[in-house]
C-alpha cells in the first residue's frame, strides 16, 4: 500500500500494518491527547468543518463530547459517517448505524464497538481498492470474510451486522463504479465534443 493511501474518512496516510485494524493507526494521536480529541483535532483529522461535527452532535448522530473531548467511540462514529458520505445520504448512514448499535448514547445495546466496525469497513475498502470485480457476489464473499468469528451479544446480531455491511459495501462499490465511469468519460470525451453534444451542433 503506497504512502498516498489515506485512512478512510481521514487525512491520515495509512501503512500496511494498519490494514487489518485501521483504527489502531489513531493510537499515537490518542496517546498524546489523554481523554480524547478536541474538536479542532477531529477537524484536522477528518477535514470536516467544526460546524458539521457540532451539527451531527446536535442532531444526536454523535454523542456529546465529554469535557470538550471526543473519545475513541465518538471519533470512530464520526469517521464512519465521514467515509460513507460520498456513497450514502447522511440520514441513511445514521439510520444504518442505529440498526447496528441502537441509541448513540446507550452502549448497552451495541452489537459491535464502532472502533471495530470502522476497522472492518476500512479493511473491506482497502480490499476493494484493487478489485476489478465489484459485483454483488464479490461483495458478499468479502462480507463473509469480515464476519468470520463474529458471534455478537444477541441472537440476531450476526444477521444485523451482515445486512449492514452488505448495504455499506454495495453503496461504496456503487460510488467507486461512478468514479470509474466519470474518469472514462473525461478521458474519452473532449471538451469540444461535450459542447457539441450539449448544443446539438
Amino acid at each position: 500500500m503506497s504512502a498516498d493511501v489515506f485512512l478512510p474518512g481521514t487525512n491520515l496516510p495509512v501503512s500496511p500494518e494498519n490494514k487489518k485494524d485501521a483504527f489502531s493507526a489513531l493510537d499515537p494521536i490518542f496517546a498524546v491527547s489523554p481523554g480524547g480529541l478536541l474538536l479542532s483535532q477531529v477537524c484536522e483529522l477528518t477535514g470536516l468543518g467544526a460546524s458539521a461535527i457540532q451539527n451531527w452532535v446536535k442532531r444526536g448522530w454523535v454523542s456529546r463530547p465529554v469535557g470538550k473531548k471526543y473519545g475513541e467511540l465518538q471519533v470512530a462514529r464520526i469517521l464512519l459517517i465521514n467515509l460513507l458520505r460520498p456513497a450514502m445520504h447522511l440520514e441513511d448512514i445514521v439510520t444504518l448505524l442505529g440498526y447496528i448499535n441502537g441509541n448513540v448514547d446507550d452502549r448497552s445495546d451495541d452489537i459491535i464497538p464502532e472502533t471495530r466496525l470502522y476497522s472492518l469497513l476500512c479493511y473491506a475498502i482497502f480490499e476493494l481498492e484493487g478489485e476489478i470485480d465489484l459485483s454483488g457476489r464479490s461483495l458478499v464473499s468479502l462480507v463473509e470474510i469480515l464476519m468470520t468469528g463474529y458471534e455478537g451479544p444477541v441472537p440476531d446480531a450476526p444477521s444485523r451486522l451482515n445486512t449492514a455491511l452488505n448495504i455499506m459495501l454495495l453503496n461504496v462499490a456503487a460510488s467507486k463504479l461512478m468514479q470509474r465511469a466519470s474518469k472514462i468519460y473525461k478521458e474519452s470525451v473532449s471538451p469540444e465534443q461535450e459542447i457539441q453534444l450539449k448544443t446539438g451542433e
